[in-house]
């Protein structure tokens, strides 16, 4: 599967083989602005093909790093798409990145410091995900603490209404009453089990995505893409010849 992404919209958008082509005549034809830095990513079994300009579109420059990061973060667009298809690839034990450059190949320096600066991003993006465990979970329980006694009056409120002859109310109050108390189970419920069954699985997904990118082995290439032409720049017309040539045509 391969997604092309430009700096224009940052949005991913899956494309076929014949979209990739149409893609690279738009930029052979100068179709695409000059300068536009364009990110493509493939995904197989076991393997990340991430394809950028040069070094500067793989990592966020101009953004501030925020908690628990300390220096320029991935690209937000890089980073989503590896940790998306590791979590879709989870048979896969070890993962492999490819990052390939358009632009120049990297030196062996910074082949080192990109390759430490990727894995210093995810182990950081594990310890997040780890602390938003334990959040979840102490909201969860804490929810779950202030459900239970609802849980209970509700309990003994619907054993009350089940025998209406008892207190002698019409079956239709009683009913009403029955499903008043059917709502409010149900919400003070939902919550903590919302956290603790479906929102705790898909953070443990996401830590063990994680974790396969801390531990996976990162490649760079080099291989140039196709030039932007620049096309001639558009002539301009004085307001006399504008005039000029209306009433001529």
């Amino acid at each position: 599967m391969t997604t092309l992404i430009t700096e224009a919209d940052r949005r991913p958008a899956v494309s076929t083989r014949s979209e990739r082509s149409k893609r690279t005549q738009e930029v052979e034809s100068g179709a695409l602005l000059q300068g536009e830095a364009i990110l493509q990513f493939e995904r197989t079994p076991g393997r990340v093909d991430v394809e950028v300009e040069d070094l500067a579109s793989l990592f966020d420059w101009d953004a501030s790093p925020v908690y628990p990061h300390t220096v320029p973060m991935l690209n937000s667009s890089v980073a989503k798409f590896m940790v998306e298809t590791v979590r879709q690839d989870r048979r896969s034990a070890d993962i492999e990145v490819k990052v390939t450059f358009r632009e120049s190949p990297l030196r062996p320096e910074q082949e080192v410091g990109t390759r430490a600066k990727m894995t210093s991003f995810f182990a950081n993006e594990v310890e997040k995900a780890a602390l938003e465990q334990q959040v979840n979970r102490i909201e969860a329980l804490g929810s779950l603490r202030y459900a239970l006694p609802v849980l209970v009056v509700a309990g003994l409120v619907a054993g009350l209404f089940a025998s209406p002859s008892t207190l002698r109310v019409p079956d239709y109050l009683a009913t009403l009453v029955y499903l008043v108390v059917v709502v409010v189970v149900w919400v003070m419920v939902w919550d903590p089990v919302e956290k603790l069954v479906f929102d705790s699985f898909f953070i443990r997904l996401r830590i063990r995505a994680l974790q396969k990118l801390v531990a996976a082995k990162v490649v760079f290439a080099y291989e140039p893409g196709p030039s932007t032409p620049v096309g001639p720049e558009p002539i301009e017309h004085s307001p006399l010849e504008s005039v000029r040539d209306l009433l001529g045509g």
